[in-house]
């Protein structure tokens, strides 16, 4: 159920973590969850681990993983996939599962209202599994209370070196964030659903028109312009139906995932594999170091996403990586819920290909910052004594030997699918950053962490949250919706001026028509006289 909604939050792995070792799990069984992390093609399926669920367990075990999938505050349509997957493998009936979700939305309306304290400080999920009595359903408990939503921020220790989150302006920031959020969800929400009632309304109309004309068809035959008015009908309705109103469902649903983002200022992470954004990562939010070097390179296909401190960050597969998705699919999966993407490129391999994604960017307006992280292996001893001694010679700017030519390409590049330069370009040194955080490297940490220049680019995220940070707010939100509502619209322009074409016709056969029986009545008329 983590991996279900293809996208694993750190929350998830780490409630799992500490189940496994509070219960002490065998390490067999801790090998195949970490291959089911990992997406193994060699991992145990959700058919066989359902199988082995007894009769009497069932009921237990369907709570745990309806919890799961309520544990970053958003039921996912995959996630409900899941279940009823499971249900469907028990043989559970249709009731028996509504009567339990029905449950869980019940806990979710009350969930304000609460004058209990106990009640108040336990996720939805958490409140689902109180009182199962099991010694895993306990632990599950104490997890995911730690884990609700509201109390991430709050229990993550506070990090050395927390520049980018430190201060009054910060928090101001955020808390416009989250007014400006709210409001704009309510009102893409509510205007999501007028435009999808009118749509259905127009939908339902359309079939009561095609099914009156193709009666009359029927029983009073009809010319050729008749027909051709309930072919361009059909043609709509099933436009309408089957495409139109199917991709508006999309929309709403992608309008819900983001509800779960609200509190929250997402940054997503995307590059080439190797390029270092698990690096990146683990330098801003000072976790996940455990995904980086040789033999622990992180080879799940989903997103990672880890909240903290109301800032999400949304760390993606790599571009290009073998057995994963597509770069548009990569892109694609995180853009709606990104107030910023962190495009990762090194200096050691720049090509275009790698910037065509940038064309959804565009396409969504979303801000773009590029990261270029020099490459130079620092744990070679003598490279590092002259990095120490003088850092800036690895970032200078001519075009020739240094930083420029790289940049220059770069910019090149990304404004032919981007389509404006309006984009920063920060040279960083990530694996000096990264080493400034270890044990052995401590004398030299400050030296290390102000050569890398990370700085920098903590600066600019900062600036993207404390200046613009509202505005980028609203075009998460509201961007998407306005496309989607524009969209139905042009089509319904183009099928009224079709509709329209069709109505002078009819209109001048009727002209014609009506002519002609005037001409026969007179010359009928004069006819009759003469006899």
């Amino acid at each position: 159920m983590v991996c279900a909604d293809e996208q694993i939050h750190n929350e998830e792995v780490k409630a799992l973590r500490e189940l496994a070792q509070n219960m002490s799990i065998g390490t067999h069984t801790i090998e195949e969850m970490e291959k089911i992390l990992c997406q193994d093609e060699n991992s145990v399926s959700v058919e066989k681990v359902a199988r082995q669920i007894q009769k009497a367990e069932q009921s237990e075990a369907m709570r745990q993983i309806i919890s799961i999938a309520y544990i970053d505050g958003y039921f996912a349509p995959l996630e409900r996939e899941m279940i009823d997957n499971v249900a469907k493998i028990w043989k559970w009936s249709n009731s028996e599962i509504k009567t339990l979700l029905e449950q869980t939305e019940g806990l979710d309306r009350v969930r304000d209202v609460s004058e209990n304290r106990d009640e108040l400080e336990l996720s939805i999920s958490a409140r689902l599994l109180k009182g199962v009595d099991s010694v895993l359903s306990r632990a599950l408990v104490d997890n995911l209370t730690k884990a609700a939503p509201e109390n991430i921020g709050r229990k993550i220790e506070q990090i050395r070196k927390e520049i980018l989150l430190v201060g009054h302006e910060y928090d101001e920031a955020i808390k416009r964030c989250k007014i400006i959020a709210d409001e704009d969800y309510k009102y893409a929400e509510k205007s999501l659903k007028r435009a999808k009632f009118a749509l259905a309304g127009l939908a339902k109309n359309f079939d009561k028109c095609t099914n009156e004309i193709q009666q009359k068809i029927i029983s009073e035959g009809a010319a050729n312009t008749a027909k051709e008015v309930a072919k361009q009908l059909e043609i709509t309705k099933n436009a309408l139906t089957v495409e139109t109103l199917k991709e508006f469902e999309g929309v709403c649903e992608s309008l819900r995932a983001k509800q779960r983002a609200l509190k929250h200022f997402s940054i997503a992470f995307i590059g080439k594999t190797k390029a270092g954004k698990s690096t990146l990562h683990a330098i801003i939010t000072g976790d996940g170091w455990d995904a980086i070097g040789v033999g622990k390179q992180r080879t799940t296909r989903f997103n990672r996403v880890y909240e903290w401190k109301n800032i999400r960050i949304i760390d993606t597969p790599g571009i290009g990586a073998p057995g994963g998705k597509s770069d548009e699919e990569i892109a694609e999966s995180i853009i709606e819920e990104s107030d910023v993407i962190c495009y990762v490129v090194t200096n050691d391999s720049i090509q275009e290909t790698e910037f065509k994604f940038l064309q959804l960017l565009k396409e969504k307006t979303k801000p773009l910052i590029i990261l270029l992280n020099v490459k130079n292996n620092l744990r070679d001893t003598r490279r590092l004594e002259h990095f120490l001694k003088d850092s800036d010679k690895l970032f200078v700017m001519n075009s020739t030997t240094g930083l420029g030519g790289h940049i220059e390409r770069i910019r090149r590049y990304a404004k032919q699918h981007y389509a404006n330069d309006y984009f920063e370009i920060i040279p960083v040194m990530l694996l000096a950053a990264q080493m400034s955080r270890e044990a052995e490297h401590q004398q030299h940490q400050d030296k290390l962490f102000k050569g890398s220049r990370i700085q920098n680019f903590l600066d600019a995220i900062r600036v993207s949250l404390v200046e613009h940070g509202v505005i980028r707010r609203s075009q998460t939100l509201l961007g998407s919706t306005v496309g989607a509502i524009e969209e139905p619209k042009r089509w319904v322009a183009e099928q009224v001026q079709a509709y329209q074409k069709l109505t002078d016709e009819l209109k001048n056969m009727r002209d014609k028509f009506q002519k002609e029986i005037i001409k026969a009545s007179k010359n009928n008329h004069e006819y009759l006289i003469q006899h």
